[in-house]
């Protein structure tokens, strides 16, 4: 038997990687803001405010505690959930707006790995990290000063992370996963943001009517054939690798 944490679960990229996970047969904790309340074989909702550290860092102790190691082979954990938000000229943003950014895009993504970490450490299994990336990460946007500069931070904790593992005698794999343009709400978002704030707007407009955008199901496929396999520690993988 395998166990999956998933963060973003109710929709979206992790809500397929969940679905797909469930398909499998195996067991998923699935972290979300809503929980959908489905009663379902392997799945166990919680609702998580991942911007709230002090109530995340409770939360998922408590989740930790109940799991079992001795009844897995494998235990994942998928740092998925993320946000776009500000979309603004660095200027613009608010320390709340910010403070928010960071928190879940980058700090909660750390915290979660460093506790799923420790809590198996004397796990013999299989240990995989994966965090969701994007091409941000390595290419600079006007109005993405934000989500450029925590993805690139995540791709930073990532290959330290899989480094300091070298050190590990029972090593977690944590890797990177950028799974490029995908039909989600956050393309949503980019979408009804402004030319002003968002000087690439168009083209993002423009992959929603040409049908360019990638699905999630087929995505969260990807991922999970690349982690039921051996992955290079603290590498940043990218959809189009897969292409």
């Amino acid at each position: 038997m395998q166990f999956f944490l998933i963060t973003g679960a109710s929709k979206g990229l992790g809500r397929a990687l969940m679905e797909q996970a469930l398909k499998e047969g195996r067991e998923v904790s699935a972290l979300s803001r809503t929980v959908s309340g489905d009663k379902r074989e392997g799945l166990t909702e919680y609702s998580v405010d991942l911007t709230n550290l002090t109530d995340t860092e409770r939360q998922m102790k408590a989740i930790l505690d109940q799991v079992q190691p001795e009844r897995y082979t494998a235990v994942t954990l998928i740092n998925n959930a993320g946000m776009v938000a500000p979309i603004k000229r660095a200027k613009e943003a608010s320390m709340e707006e910010l403070e928010r950014h960071y928190t879940l895009n980058l700090t909660a993504p750390v915290l979660l790995s460093q506790m799923f970490a420790k809590r198996f450490e004397s796990f013999g299994g299989k240990k995989t990290i994966v965090n969701i990336t994007s091409g941000a990460a390595k290419n600079p946007y006007k109005g993405w000063s934000a989500y450029c500069s925590s993805k690139a931070g995540l791709d930073m904790f990532t290959r330290t992370f899989g480094l300091e593992q070298e050190d590990e005698e029972l090593p977690a794999h944590m890797i990177s996963f950028s799974p490029g343009v995908m039909d989600t709400d956050m393309q949503g978002v980019i979408r009804a943001s402004s030319k002003e704030d968002f000087h690439d707007i168009e083209r993002f407009r423009n992959l929603k009517e040409t049908k360019s955008l990638r699905s999630p199901e087929y995505i969260a496929g990807v991922i999970h054939s690349l982690i039921s396999g051996e992955v290079e520690n603290g590498r940043i993988y990218d959809i189009k690798e897969f292409l």
